[in-house]
Protein backbone atom coordinates (compact mmCIF):
# COMPACT_ATOMS: atom_id res chain seq x y z
CA UNK A 1 0.00 0.00 0.00
CA UNK A 2 1.56 3.26 -1.12
CA UNK A 3 2.59 5.58 1.97
CA UNK A 4 0.78 8.90 2.66
CA UNK A 5 2.24 12.35 1.32
CA UNK A 6 2.00 15.47 2.11
CA UNK A 7 2.25 18.54 0.32
CA UNK A 8 3.95 21.64 2.19
CA UNK A 9 3.57 25.20 0.36
CA UNK A 10 5.42 28.20 0.88
CA UNK A 11 2.92 30.62 -0.39
CA UNK A 12 5.41 33.53 0.00
CA UNK A 13 8.10 31.60 -1.64
CA UNK A 14 8.37 33.95 -4.90
CA UNK A 15 8.16 37.03 -3.18
CA UNK A 16 10.63 36.14 -0.25
CA UNK A 17 13.11 34.79 -3.19
CA UNK A 18 13.11 37.93 -5.36
CA UNK A 19 12.79 39.79 -2.41
CA UNK A 20 15.89 38.23 -1.11
CA UNK A 21 17.87 38.11 -4.22
CA UNK A 22 17.12 42.11 -4.72
CA UNK A 23 18.86 42.65 -1.27
CA UNK A 24 22.08 40.61 -1.74
CA UNK A 25 22.63 42.46 -4.81
CA UNK A 26 21.88 45.62 -3.10
CA UNK A 27 24.32 44.77 -0.58
CA UNK A 28 27.01 43.55 -2.81
CA UNK A 29 26.55 40.23 -0.75
CA UNK A 30 27.89 37.03 -2.88
CA UNK A 31 28.43 38.97 -6.03
CA UNK A 32 30.67 37.05 -8.62
CA UNK A 33 30.05 39.38 -11.81
CA UNK A 34 30.47 43.26 -12.58
CA UNK A 35 28.73 44.95 -15.39
CA UNK A 36 29.81 48.06 -16.42
CA UNK A 37 28.00 51.02 -18.48
CA UNK A 38 28.89 54.39 -18.83
CA UNK A 39 31.79 54.18 -16.37
CA UNK A 40 29.42 52.76 -13.66
CA UNK A 41 30.69 49.02 -12.60
CA UNK A 42 27.41 47.17 -11.31
CA UNK A 43 28.14 43.82 -9.07
CA UNK A 44 25.76 41.30 -9.99
CA UNK A 45 25.24 37.44 -9.57
CA UNK A 46 26.48 35.06 -11.95
CA UNK A 47 23.50 32.54 -11.99
CA UNK A 48 21.03 35.09 -11.68
CA UNK A 49 22.27 36.73 -15.11
CA UNK A 50 23.15 33.57 -17.03
CA UNK A 51 19.59 32.55 -15.83
CA UNK A 52 17.79 35.36 -17.47
CA UNK A 53 20.02 35.85 -20.84
CA UNK A 54 21.44 32.63 -22.46
CA UNK A 55 23.50 35.14 -24.40
CA UNK A 56 25.68 36.59 -21.18
CA UNK A 57 25.03 32.78 -19.82
CA UNK A 58 27.79 31.72 -23.13
CA UNK A 59 29.74 34.49 -22.78
CA UNK A 60 30.18 33.29 -19.15
CA UNK A 61 31.06 29.60 -19.68
CA UNK A 62 34.02 30.80 -22.48
CA UNK A 63 35.59 33.28 -20.17
CA UNK A 64 36.58 30.77 -17.10
CA UNK A 65 37.25 33.65 -15.00
CA UNK A 66 36.57 33.93 -11.13
CA UNK A 67 35.36 37.52 -11.58
CA UNK A 68 34.69 38.49 -15.25
CA UNK A 69 33.50 41.73 -16.02
CA UNK A 70 31.64 42.49 -18.87
CA UNK A 71 31.60 45.96 -20.45
CA UNK A 72 28.17 47.33 -22.24
CA UNK A 73 29.34 50.19 -24.52
CA UNK A 74 26.50 50.85 -26.33
CA UNK A 75 23.70 51.10 -22.85
CA UNK A 76 23.48 53.68 -20.25
CA UNK A 77 23.92 53.27 -16.80
CA UNK A 78 20.33 53.89 -16.78
CA UNK A 79 18.66 51.10 -18.74
CA UNK A 80 21.42 48.97 -17.24
CA UNK A 81 19.98 49.82 -13.75
CA UNK A 82 16.57 49.34 -14.95
CA UNK A 83 17.70 46.07 -16.55
CA UNK A 84 18.92 44.59 -13.36
CA UNK A 85 15.79 45.61 -11.64
CA UNK A 86 13.43 44.01 -14.44
CA UNK A 87 15.64 40.25 -13.92
CA UNK A 88 16.17 40.64 -10.09
CA UNK A 89 12.19 41.22 -9.43
CA UNK A 90 10.62 40.38 -12.45
CA UNK A 91 9.23 44.28 -12.72
CA UNK A 92 10.63 47.65 -13.11
CA UNK A 93 8.85 50.95 -13.73
CA UNK A 94 9.90 52.89 -16.77
CA UNK A 95 9.33 56.10 -18.41
CA UNK A 96 8.08 56.55 -21.71
CA UNK A 97 11.47 58.49 -23.16
CA UNK A 98 13.20 55.37 -21.84
CA UNK A 99 11.11 52.73 -22.76
CA UNK A 100 11.94 52.21 -26.40
CA UNK A 101 16.09 51.70 -25.28
CA UNK A 102 15.39 49.20 -22.78
CA UNK A 103 13.43 46.86 -24.70
CA UNK A 104 16.28 47.41 -27.63
CA UNK A 105 19.12 46.80 -24.79
CA UNK A 106 17.04 43.76 -23.80
CA UNK A 107 16.80 42.73 -27.42
CA UNK A 108 21.05 43.06 -27.68
CA UNK A 109 21.71 40.90 -24.06
CA UNK A 110 19.01 38.75 -25.51
CA UNK A 111 17.20 39.07 -22.19
CA UNK A 112 13.79 36.72 -21.63
CA UNK A 113 11.02 38.60 -21.64
CA UNK A 114 12.46 41.94 -23.03
CA UNK A 115 13.78 40.16 -25.96
CA UNK A 116 10.71 39.62 -28.12
CA UNK A 117 8.80 42.25 -26.51
CA UNK A 118 7.72 45.44 -28.91
CA UNK A 119 6.95 48.75 -27.89
CA UNK A 120 3.05 48.58 -29.16
CA UNK A 121 2.60 45.45 -27.02
CA UNK A 122 4.36 47.06 -23.92
CA UNK A 123 2.43 50.55 -23.80
CA UNK A 124 -1.34 50.53 -22.33
CA UNK A 125 -3.53 54.34 -22.28
CA UNK A 126 32.18 53.57 -23.88
CA UNK A 127 35.24 52.23 -24.26
CA UNK A 128 36.65 50.73 -20.99
CA UNK A 129 39.33 51.85 -19.06
CA UNK A 130 42.14 49.86 -18.52
CA UNK A 131 43.00 48.85 -14.68
CA UNK A 132 46.12 47.77 -13.83
CA UNK A 133 45.37 45.09 -11.42
CA UNK A 134 43.28 43.11 -14.45
CA UNK A 135 44.02 39.27 -14.79
CA UNK A 136 45.10 38.22 -18.72
CA UNK A 137 41.45 36.75 -19.53
CA UNK A 138 39.94 39.32 -21.50
CA UNK A 139 37.20 38.29 -24.40
CA UNK A 140 35.80 40.62 -27.05
CA UNK A 141 32.53 39.49 -28.77
CA UNK A 142 31.07 41.66 -32.08
CA UNK A 143 28.10 41.21 -34.00
CA UNK A 144 26.41 43.70 -36.21
CA UNK A 145 24.25 45.16 -33.52
CA UNK A 146 26.51 45.42 -30.70
CA UNK A 147 30.04 45.22 -29.30
CA UNK A 148 30.69 43.55 -25.31
CA UNK A 149 34.14 43.31 -24.01
CA UNK A 150 34.33 40.85 -20.95
CA UNK A 151 37.35 40.92 -19.19
CA UNK A 152 38.10 40.06 -15.08
CA UNK A 153 38.99 42.15 -12.75
CA UNK A 154 40.39 42.54 -9.03
CA UNK A 155 38.46 44.71 -6.85
CA UNK A 156 40.50 47.74 -5.35
CA UNK A 157 39.36 48.37 -2.08
CA UNK A 158 38.12 52.08 -1.26
CA UNK A 159 38.17 53.96 2.01
CA UNK A 160 34.65 53.71 4.26
CA UNK A 161 33.00 57.36 4.19
CA UNK A 162 33.00 58.55 7.36
CA UNK A 163 29.38 59.07 9.41
CA UNK A 164 30.57 61.71 11.67
CA UNK A 165 29.11 64.80 10.37
CA UNK A 166 28.95 68.34 11.62
CA UNK A 167 27.06 71.56 9.97
CA UNK A 168 24.52 69.65 9.22
CA UNK A 169 20.63 70.46 9.13
CA UNK A 170 18.25 68.32 9.59
CA UNK A 171 14.73 67.12 8.23
CA UNK A 172 12.34 64.54 9.80
CA UNK A 173 8.84 64.43 8.40
CA UNK A 174 5.97 61.67 9.05
CA UNK A 175 5.28 60.46 5.75
CA UNK A 176 1.59 60.55 4.79
CA UNK A 177 1.26 56.96 3.80
CA UNK A 178 3.56 54.97 6.26
CA UNK A 179 1.37 54.58 8.80
CA UNK A 180 -0.98 52.16 6.92
CA UNK A 181 1.77 50.16 6.28
CA UNK A 182 1.75 46.11 6.46
CA UNK A 183 4.52 44.32 7.11
CA UNK A 184 4.74 41.33 5.63
CA UNK A 185 7.87 40.39 4.62
CA UNK A 186 11.28 40.46 6.96
CA UNK A 187 14.77 40.60 6.30
CA UNK A 188 17.54 40.29 8.19
CA UNK A 189 19.46 42.90 9.73
CA UNK A 190 22.86 44.23 7.22
CA UNK A 191 26.53 45.37 8.60
CA UNK A 192 27.70 48.29 7.06
CA UNK A 193 28.52 48.22 3.34
CA UNK A 194 31.64 49.62 2.18
CA UNK A 195 32.13 52.27 -0.06
CA UNK A 196 33.09 51.01 -3.97
CA UNK A 197 32.67 51.39 -7.32
CA UNK A 198 29.34 48.46 -6.67
CA UNK A 199 27.69 50.73 -4.43
CA UNK A 200 26.28 52.86 -7.73
CA UNK A 201 23.49 50.38 -8.16
CA UNK A 202 20.84 51.98 -8.98
CA UNK A 203 19.43 55.38 -10.70
CA UNK A 204 18.05 57.59 -8.12
CA UNK A 205 14.93 59.60 -8.63
CA UNK A 206 13.63 62.20 -6.37
CA UNK A 207 10.26 63.48 -5.34
CA UNK A 208 8.42 65.82 -2.79
CA UNK A 209 6.26 64.34 0.27
CA UNK A 210 2.66 65.94 0.58
CA UNK A 211 4.65 68.08 4.11
CA UNK A 212 7.17 69.64 1.13
CA UNK A 213 10.22 67.75 2.16
CA UNK A 214 12.64 66.10 -0.24
CA UNK A 215 12.57 62.74 -0.53
CA UNK A 216 14.96 59.63 -2.83
CA UNK A 217 13.68 56.69 -4.72
CA UNK A 218 16.10 54.29 -4.59
CA UNK A 219 15.98 50.65 -5.54
CA UNK A 220 11.83 50.34 -4.91
CA UNK A 221 12.34 52.53 -1.31
CA UNK A 222 11.52 56.02 -0.64
CA UNK A 223 13.98 57.45 1.70
CA UNK A 224 13.80 60.75 3.26
CA UNK A 225 16.76 63.91 3.91
CA UNK A 226 17.91 63.39 7.26
CA UNK A 227 20.86 65.34 7.09
CA UNK A 228 22.95 67.55 4.41
CA UNK A 229 26.79 68.07 4.90
CA UNK A 230 28.65 71.22 3.54
CA UNK A 231 30.58 69.32 1.27
CA UNK A 232 27.17 67.99 -0.56
CA UNK A 233 27.35 64.52 1.37
CA UNK A 234 23.50 63.48 2.46
CA UNK A 235 22.04 61.01 4.95
CA UNK A 236 19.07 59.64 3.97
CA UNK A 237 16.48 57.31 5.86
CA UNK A 238 13.61 55.19 5.03
CA UNK A 239 10.74 56.66 5.20
CA UNK A 240 9.38 53.65 7.16
CA UNK A 241 11.57 54.88 10.05
CA UNK A 242 8.93 57.54 10.89
CA UNK A 243 6.59 54.98 12.47
CA UNK A 244 6.23 51.78 14.24
CA UNK A 245 7.80 49.25 11.67
CA UNK A 246 11.45 51.90 12.45
CA UNK A 247 13.39 50.69 9.83
CA UNK A 248 16.72 51.06 10.25
CA UNK A 249 18.02 51.08 6.55
CA UNK A 250 19.66 54.60 5.24
CA UNK A 251 21.79 55.34 2.57
CA UNK A 252 24.95 58.18 2.14
CA UNK A 253 24.95 59.89 -1.06
CA UNK A 254 27.58 62.42 -2.33
CA UNK A 255 27.39 64.42 -5.38
CA UNK A 256 23.80 62.29 -6.23
CA UNK A 257 25.85 58.78 -5.98
CA UNK A 258 25.84 56.31 -3.90
CA UNK A 259 28.88 56.01 -1.68
CA UNK A 260 27.31 53.91 1.30
CA UNK A 261 24.52 51.42 2.60
CA UNK A 262 23.62 50.67 6.18
CA UNK A 263 21.27 47.82 6.83
CA UNK A 264 18.55 46.47 5.13
CA UNK A 265 14.75 47.09 4.47
CA UNK A 266 12.41 45.50 6.86
CA UNK A 267 9.20 45.61 4.95
CA UNK A 268 7.88 45.49 0.86
CA UNK A 269 9.34 47.39 -2.01
CA UNK A 270 7.49 51.29 -1.79
CA UNK A 271 6.13 50.32 -5.22
CA UNK A 272 2.40 51.68 -4.55
CA UNK A 273 3.15 55.20 -2.77
CA UNK A 274 5.64 55.38 -5.84
CA UNK A 275 3.70 54.42 -8.58
CA UNK A 276 1.26 56.57 -7.50
CA UNK A 277 4.04 59.40 -7.55
CA UNK A 278 4.67 58.61 -10.77
CA UNK A 279 1.24 58.99 -12.10
CA UNK A 280 1.01 62.36 -10.34
CA UNK A 281 4.34 63.38 -12.40
CA UNK A 282 6.11 63.83 -8.89
CA UNK A 283 8.97 62.08 -9.96
CA UNK A 284 12.12 63.97 -11.09
CA UNK A 285 15.59 62.66 -12.34
CA UNK A 286 17.51 65.77 -11.05
CA UNK A 287 17.97 66.73 -7.35
CA UNK A 288 17.53 70.27 -8.69
CA UNK A 289 14.06 69.76 -9.76
CA UNK A 290 12.56 68.06 -7.00
CA UNK A 291 14.15 71.07 -5.07
CA UNK A 292 11.91 73.33 -7.48
CA UNK A 293 8.64 71.62 -6.60
CA UNK A 294 9.77 71.23 -3.14
CA UNK A 295 9.57 74.97 -3.02
CA UNK A 296 6.59 75.61 -5.06
CA UNK A 297 4.67 73.30 -2.43
CA UNK A 298 5.82 74.55 0.78
CA UNK A 299 4.87 77.91 -0.40
CA UNK A 300 1.00 76.55 -1.22
CA UNK A 301 0.94 75.24 2.13
CA UNK A 302 2.08 78.15 3.67
CA UNK A 303 -0.53 80.04 1.93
Amino acid sequence: MAQSQFSLLWNAHKRNICTGLSSLQQNGEFVDMTLAADGHHVKVHQVIIALASPYIKDLLASAQCPHPVIFLNKISYTTLCSLLEYIYTGEVLVSIENLSELLEAGKELHIKGLEDMKLAESISVNQPTENENDLDCNITMEDSESKFILTSMIDNDQPELSTNMDETYEEEEEDDDSMSQDVTTVFNKSETVNSSDNTKLSVMQFTVSNQGSLQMILNRYIYYLKHTNRNNTRQWRCVDYLNTIKCPAHVFTKDDVVVQRISAHVHPFHDKRILKKVRAGAVFSAIQEAEQQRKKKQATNSD
